[in-house]
C-alpha cells in the first residue's frame, strides 16, 4: 500500500508538500526535494503525535513513507482525495485528530510566561503569540468556507458558529478576567476595548454590506 505526497511551489519561493492519505502531515522546504523529504518525516512524526494522545493509527500503519509517490496537484492545494464523499468514520477520525493536534500545540506553550509568548527571536520572525493568533484566524477563516450561500431558511451556520465562539468566550469570564489590561506587540488591550471593537466592527460592516447591495441595485431595510 503506497501513498502520495503532493508538492507545489509557494508564492514566497519555498515549497509546500502534503501527504494526501494523512491530513495534517505536511512540511515546507527551501527546495522541492527538501519539502518532500520533510513531508515524509512529518508523516512519521504526525503518527507519533496521534499515538501519544491515544488516537488510533491502524488505518495508516501499512503505509511506508519511503515508497510514497510524488506529484503536483492540478490546482493550488487542491487534491483529488479532497473531493470524494466523506464517510461517517472519517468525520469521527478528523475530530479525534483535531483534538490531538490542539493538545500537542497546548503542550508546547503551556507554562510560558507573557514575555516568552511575546518575544520575537529576530525582528523578522514571529513571536509564539503571533503564531498562535495566526492559527486562530486561519481556523475561523477556513470554517467560513463551509458556509452555503444562501441556505433555504436564510440561516448561516458557520457565520453563527463563529459568533457563538465569541459569545461563549465572554460568558465564561470571571471577575479577574474582566480586569485584563495588557500590551500585546506594542498595542494596549483591555476587555472593554475588545468588546467595543467587536461591536464597532460588525456595525461598520453592516453599512458596508448596505453599500454593496445598493451598488448591485438592491436594498435591505433593518429587521
Amino acid at each position: 500500500m503506497s501513498g502520495t505526497v503532493y508538492v507545489q511551489a509557494s508564492p514566497d519561493g519555498t515549497w509546500f508538500a502534503s501527504v494526501a492519505e494523512l491530513p495534517g502531515a505536511a512540511a515546507r522546504g527551501a527546495t522541492r526535494d527538501e519539502a518532500v523529504a520533510k513531508a515524509k518525516q512529518a508523516f512519521r512524526d504526525y503518527l507519533g503525535m496521534l499515538e501519544l494522545r491515544g488516537v488510533s493509527t491502524e488505518h495508516w500503519k501499512a503505509l511506508d513513507p519511503d515508497t510514497f509517490g510524488v506529484r503536483e496537484p492540478a490546482a493550488a492545494q487542491t487534491y483529488d482525495e479532497d473531493f470524494r464523499p466523506l464517510e461517517e468514520h472519517e468525520l469521527r477520525d478528523f475530530l479525534h485528530q483535531l483534538e490531538a493536534v490542539r493538545s500537542a500545540t497546548l503542550g508546547l506553550v503551556r507554562g510560558l510566561s507573557s514575555d516568552e509568548l511575546e518575544r520575537r527571536p529576530t525582528e523578522s520572525t514571529w513571536s509564539v503569540r503571533e503564531a498562535l493568533e495566526h492559527v486562530m484566524f486561519t481556523e475561523v477563516g477556513l470554517v467560513s468556507k463551509l458556509e452555503k450561500w444562501p441556505l433555504a431558511d436564510g440561516e448561516l451556520p458557520a457565520f453563527q458558529a463563529v459568533h457563538r465562539l465569541a459569545f461563549q468566550r465572554f460568558t465564561v469570564m470571571d471577575p479577574d478576567d474582566t480586569k485584563a489590561d495588557h500590551t500585546i506587540l506594542g498595542r494596549r488591550f483591555s476587555v472593554r476595548k475588545v468588546m467595543r471593537r467587536i461591536l464597532e466592527h460588525e456595525f461598520e460592516h453592516q453599512g458596508h454590506i448596505r453599500e454593496i447591495l445598493a451598488a448591485l441595485g438592491g436594498d435591505r431595510a433593518p429587521e
